[in-house]
């Protein structure tokens, strides 16, 4: 007969293995329908800078709505914070079929943004409390590539689905949905938040700022790399093709080096994990524009790496933030957290698109390198003190 303590560890691996699955539908949703609006808004004849305005309305929803997702969780549990954001989510998603109005279209994105925030942060706190310390960078990473994997298939749905009507949407919406089934499936019952939450945003922001730190830079890197690496290679004079296929090794990285990543954290120290990390980007940042022209093996090694250490800042950021708060710190915590992955999400494009356009060779690995050094300087700094 099996122990107690074999039971509980088997039921724990099984929340953890839904709660990560959950992630994969909405990667796929959010995977998908970033394409298919810009791509329609296109269609249409709205410019470039409308197309991005449309684009900024979920992480600005999501920053604005995040300081109030703890308060949420408190009042609802992680389990009904989840099924009541992805549902609203789905839902959202068949509002945009109904008009063409481009107004309508940033207000129902900027909607979505706020209530699919909830299950983020809902989500990645149940995976912290489930996750055992020793194991915490692993099972991140796990995350973590669970859900690049839906980035990545959000548009090979489009693919399949095009752009037009509402059949899109639709296989949209039922992505999002598919989200919810691993949970009602396991039917566990979330981890005690414990018996005072607290939702001093700012107060945590402060205790630990070299993990929000690390949050702002990996959006900032993140999504400025996955932004603007297409239109820096096309300007540079490589065919749109070969940029596309950057761009997928760049994601790849995203997808195969998370583990690794987790395994080293766990096996070292995840803070210099981390440090690591971003000592790669920066180098990455100096050798992109040196091995662009010659399109050699080194090139499309470094984009695989450079790809996995961006997204692998994220995951280290989720790790120690884990590590360091307790269970009723942990969901505001984690708003903390996002709340600073978007604004670096938000600012990086428009920072390193501004400095692509003045400094069209060099603009946009300097802005990204220098991102990742100011964090590297500072994060050795404050250890060294310590």
């Amino acid at each position: 007969m099996a122990s107690p303590d074999h039971i509980a560890a088997r039921q724990r691996r099984r929340a953890l293995a839904a709660i990560i699955g959950t992630a994969f539908g909405v990667g796929i949703s959010i995977g998908a329908v970033v394409p298919l609006l810009s791509l329609i808004l296109e269609q249409r004849g709205h410019d470039a800078a409308a197309i991005g305005v449309n684009a900024a309305m979920f992480p600005v929803g999501a920053v604005g709505f995040s300081f109030l997702v703890p308060r949420i969780i408190a009042r609802l549990g992680l389990f009904a914070a989840i099924v009541l954001s992805v549902t609203l989510t789905a839902a959202g998603m068949l509002l945009f079929p109904l008009t063409d109005d481009f107004y309508a279209w940033c207000a129902i994105r900027l909607v979505i943004g706020c209530v699919g925030v909830i299950h983020w942060i809902a989500s990645e706190t149940w995976i912290n409390l489930l996750a055992r310390d020793a194991s915490r960078s692993r099972v991140m990473a796990i995350y973590a590539t669970v859900m690049a994997a839906g980035f990545v298939g959000g548009p090979l749905m489009l693919s399949l689905t095009g752009i037009e009507g509402w059949t899109p949407f639709v296989c949209v919406a039922l992505a999002c949905l598919g989200a919810l089934v691993p949970v009602l499936l396991i039917r566990s019952a979330p981890p005690a938040l414990g018996e005072k939450l607290h939702f001093s945003l700012p107060a945590i922001i402060r205790a630990v700022p070299l993990v929000m730190g690390a949050a702002l830079v990996a959006g900032f890197v993140d999504a400025s790399l996955f932004a603007l690496i297409p239109v820096h290679q096309v300007r540079a004079g490589i065919d749109a093709e070969t940029a596309v296929l950057s761009l997928s090794v760049f994601m790849a990285g995203n997808l195969a080096l998370q583990y690794p990543i987790g395994w080293i954290a766990d096996h070292t120290s995840r803070t210099r994990a981390a440090i690591v990390t971003a000592g790669i980007i920066a180098a990455g940042a100096v050798a992109y524009p040196l091995l662009l022209p010659g399109l050699s093996m080194p090139f499309w090694v470094m984009m695989f790496v450079w790809g996995g250490v961006s997204w692998g800042m994220y995951t280290l950021g989720l790790a120690l933030l884990g590590e360091r708060f307790p269970s009723a710190q942990l969901a505001a915590a984690n708003a903390a957290f996002v709340m600073l992955y978007e604004m670096g999400s938000i600012s990086g494009p428009v920072l390193s698109g501004a400095a692509l356009d003045q400094w069209p060779t060099y603009g946009l690995p300097v802005t990204v390198g220098i991102a990742a050094a100011v964090f590297m300087i500072v994060a050795l700094g404050r250890r060294n003190r310590a």
